[in-house]
Order: structure tokens, then sequence, then C-alpha cells
């Protein structure tokens, strides 16, 4: 869903790898690499041409730690 206009969006625009930082666990070092998709807009009148999803209780808009 377009975090703008809240409208439903199934047209991909591709996908990137994400690797949020995590803290150590167990005094071992936690690498994620998360697959996230790309998204275009349905609505033509949006300001937001495309946006990515968020993997909900894990991931945010610029977050860099999870």
């Amino acid at each position: 869903m377009c975090p703008v206009c809240g409208v439903w969006s199934n047209r991909g625009h591709g996908s990137y790898l994400r690797f949020p930082a995590d803290v150590p666990s167990g005094g071992r070092s936690v690498v994620l690499q998360l697959r996230v998709r790309r998204f275009i807009c349905g609505n033509s009148g949006c300001a937001r041409r495309s946006f990515v999803e968020q993997i909900s209780g894990l991931t945010r808009r610029h977050g860099q730690r999870t």
C-alpha cells in the first residue's frame, strides 16, 4: 500500500537487497539479508511514484537497524 495516498499496488518495479544492522546474539555477529520489492503507485495523482515494501516489526523507512 502506498504510504502517501494509501492505494494498493501490485505493479512491481524491481527489487534490491537490504542489510539492516542487528545487535550481536550469543557473542556472534548477525547479518540480515532481505530482498525487498519496489512498487509503482497505482494512483496517477499521487506525488510518490514508487515505494518499497516494509516488513512489519523488522524494517522501517530509512531505518539502518532492526
